[in-house]
């Protein structure tokens, strides 16, 4: 029986060691664990993922509180384009939060050297009262390396790129996409940068953990106002589950057309961890789908 290829779109805070190898190897894993646990090995066949790593559009940065972008010195605070990008991200995410930001009295709160804004900060602090302490420390990684991706030509090309390159050599059908990477995935839909699945291109789609639910990005992907959606052809399954501070704890049904919401346990620790959204039987169960198709 064939190999049969995936390709992998990773999120955020890979790190530089992440390599294309390393992180190949760490998808493969938890897939392999998806198969046996579902016992669907001898359907699924043997599975092969290939992950690019994108994380060379992505300068190194001392702290994740520094701006983000191909040009940006290390020592750059949050210019007032991003500090927007970041404060209608925030908002988007917990609109409940402006509210309460409003009725707070204007502090000075400060951290790092300025590398974020007053503005950022206070309703960072507004979006915690409302969603949980320590929620916005993890979102804002994730909505600056949006912004680098979408606000930087460059960047955002050169991470379409990794993953075109990707799907050139494997000839995959499938894709996962987690997290960010379920953005970029998406923008490249968008984009007709995809092999048409009538053309042997991508059949199968898996998103896990996306933001594209409430993150502004999706201005940016899309046009606003339209649902979401993927070409014809493409089958399209979000997998997302309840302790995941990115995907809010809901998945994208009520925000697009020809998707499936599958909603599954990752337990309280590490919920966006990809590989707890890899390790699920549904995974290996759309794995065997693509196939017998």
């Amino acid at each position: 029986m064939d190999v049969l290829d995936v390709v992998g779109v990773h999120g955020i805070r890979q790190g530089a060691s992440a390599t294309t190898d390393d992180l190949s190897r760490t998808w493969q894993q938890a897939v392999e664990t998806a198969v046996a646990t579902a016992g669907l090995a001898a359907e699924a066949g043997p599975v092969r993922l290939t992950v690019p790593s994108y994380q060379g559009a992505y300068p190194r940065t001392v702290t994740r509180y520094m701006r983000l972008g191909p040009d940006a010195p290390d020592d750059s605070p949050v210019e007032a384009e991003e500090e927007e990008f970041v404060l209608d991200a925030l908002a988007a995410y917990a609109p409940s939060a402006v509210a309460v930001e409003a009725a707070e009295p204007g502090g000075d709160l400060t951290l790092g050297a300025g590398r974020l804004t007053p503005r950022i900060l206070r309703r960072a602090h507004a979006v915690d009262r409302v969603a949980g302490k320590g929620v916005t420390d993890r979102l804002l990684w994730l909505v600056r390396e949006a912004y680098g991706y979408l606000r930087h030509e460059a960047t955002g090309a050169a991470v379409r790129a990794e993953v075109a390159a990707a799907l050139a050599a494997t000839g995959a059908r499938m894709v996962i996409a987690h997290s960010l990477g379920s953005v970029v995935f998406y923008d490249m839909l968008s984009r007709g940068e995809v092999p048409a699945a009538g053309d042997g291109g991508v059949t199968a789609l898996i998103t896990c953990g996306s933001p594209l639910s409430w993150l502004a990005v999706r201005k940016g992907v899309h046009a606003p106002g339209a649902p979401l959606s993927v070409p014809a052809g493409v089958e399209w399954t979000n997998l997302y589950a309840a302790n995941d501070p990115v995907n809010k704890g809901g998945g994208l049904e009520h925000l697009a057309t020809g998707v499936t919401d599958v909603k599954v346990n990752n337990g309280k620790l590490n919920p966006h961890d990809v590989r707890r959204y890899l390790d699920k039987p549904v995974v290996a169960q759309r794995l065997a789908g693509v196939r017998s198709s």
